[in-house]
């Protein structure tokens, strides 16, 4: 894909000065990129100062590699063409956006924000979009997805250029719709700047990423963000029984339309709840009534956000609900272990609200539950001892660890976690997640169900700059007592 420089500079929204080399009309872009490792010839190179590393000192490689122009900040010495801006994260992805000729204009673009249930929130409009026999794209923490592939990331909302290369190349294969879980971070840091949004859906606000963004009142602001990117006649779909709902939708244009869902207020566009083995729907003033997939009370909210996303595109209400029955929930999210006797599930619950609402849902149906919490290294620390607090007085028996300790001291995180206890202790504690999950293997046949929450899908454990495998299923098939039945009275010592 070529672009003339001229062009692409014309979709930048700030101010800019430059020193020229060769007029930006007869300069001619193949390709963009931050990372000076992947410039090629005749790529424009964009310096990014990040948590560890600052473009600016790589100017010399980007060049070596092929670079003909430069996007900076602060004035340097280049003997290529140099554009300058105020931010340079903004212009990268405004320049990502034009480069791709704004492929998020040329399907419709569905983001999901809040704390918890982003993913399977995406995963599931993702699954109905796909069983109405629509082309569907998602992006999110578990990859990229369209057009049966798969491609991974390393962020729940990767960089502009990989947003927007994909949604083009999901455009080409025929894609109509994509759903995009959308981070705080990634708001903050421009990620989805340029992009326009058919809907935007807000799902919850709860403890978490403090230590980014400072207090709630912030984390909140950030949020709403998303809101103001919903194109005209677009849709916002609000979670009533969140308290932060009106402030999102305050920040969405008058031109789109709201709508609201809820679990707990039967005048919303889109109410459900759950009946024993019914879930029962009104929505349009109709009633409707379907076999659960699910029986979480939590992952309700999920499941009418997607149902909600899926109806603004013009799907039929007759051909989408009974097509709920068959959705099924994404990996790593209250997964069951396979391969032992006792039921036992890993779950990407990393926040207290997320461990709350499973850790209720399981002690309401299990006597004896068994729980593996921790917390992850150089992220938020004023949430760790919240999260043992709501353990430690639900009546489950936990033990304490840590993942992805990353260059953080392991029993800075266990102090952290510890200092939250205000009922029964944990059964152990380790600094070593290995160490962690073996001890809650070889327990488990002494409880009805058992959960480790943290990292649900992620097979990686991150300590002092090395990636670890850690497949923690795997790691409890390996050290569970195969030979003990649940419930044997041949108790581990306790």
């Amino acid at each position: 894909m070529l672009n003339n420089l001229q062009h692409l500079l014309t979709g930048l929204s700030q101010t800019i000065t430059w020193t020229y080399v060769e007029h930006p009309n007869e300069t001619l872009i193949e390709g963009i990129s931050f990372s000076s490792k992947e410039v090629k010839n005749n790529y424009l190179f964009v310096c990014i100062t990040g948590h560890r590393h600052d473009g600016h000192n790589f100017i010399d490689e980007a060049i070596a590699n092929g670079a003909i122009a430069i996007i900076a900040e602060r004035p340097i010495d280049a003997p290529v063409s140099v554009i300058y801006c105020r931010d340079t994260k903004i212009a990268l992805a405004e320049l990502a956006a034009m480069f791709y000729d704004d492929p998020s204009k040329r399907l419709r673009l569905h983001g999901v924000t809040g704390t918890n249930g982003k993913t399977t929130t995406t995963s599931l409009a993702f699954q109905l979009f796909t069983s109405l026999g629509m082309k569907a794209g998602s992006i999110g923490t578990l990859g990229i997805h369209y057009a049966g592939q798969t491609f991974t990331t390393p962020n729940t909302t990767p960089d502009p250029l990989t947003v927007n290369r994909h949604l083009d190349e999901m455009v080409k294969a025929g894609i109509t719709d994509c759903v995009m879980e959308v981070s705080s971070q990634a708001i903050a840091e421009s990620r989805i700047t340029g992009l326009s949004f058919q809907s935007a859906s807000f799902l919850n606000l709860t403890h978490d990423h403090l230590d980014y963004h400072g207090s709630m009142d912030s984390y909140a602001e950030t949020k709403a963000r998303l809101f103001k990117q919903v194109t005209a006649n677009g849709h916002v779909f609000l979670n009533r029984d969140d308290p932060f709902h009106e402030r999102m939708g305050a920040r969405a244009p008058r031109r789109v339309k709201r709508s609201y869902y809820s679990r707990r207020d039967t005048s919303v566009d889109l109410f459900g709840q759950l009946e024993r083995d019914r879930l029962l729907l009104q929505t349009k003033g109709r009633s409707l009534a379907v076999k659960p997939p699910f029986t979480e009370t939590y992952n309700l909210d999920n499941m009418l956000c997607a149902l909600g996303i899926v109806l603004s595109t013009g799907a039929s209400l007759e051909d989408t609900v009974p097509r709920l029955a068959s959705l099924r929930l994404p990996s790593g999210r209250l997964e069951r272990i396979e391969g032992i006797a006792s039921l036992a599930y890993v779950d990407y619950g990393h926040t207290p609200d997320a461990i709350q609402e499973v850790v209720t849902a399981l002690t309401e149906r299990h006597a004896r539950v068994l729980v593996l919490l921790s917390a992850a290294g150089e992220r938020d620390r004023s949430k760790r001892s919240e999260m043992t607090k709501i353990v430690s007085q639900s009546g489950a028996d936990y033990v304490l660890s840590v993942h992805d300790p990353r260059r953080e001291a392991p029993q800075q995180i266990l102090d952290d976690l510890a200092s939250g206890r205000t009922a029964r202790p944990p059964l152990s504690v380790h600094p070593i997640r290995h160490d962690a999950i073996r001890a809650f293997a070889e327990r488990l046949p002494d409880y009805d169900c058992g959960v480790i929450f943290g990292k649900g899908h992620d097979r990686i454990e991150r300590v002092d700059g090395e990636l670890i495998p850690c497949d923690e299923p795997a790691l409890v098939h390996r050290f569970y007592p195969h030979e003990r039945e649940p419930g044997d009275a041949s108790r581990t010592e306790r």
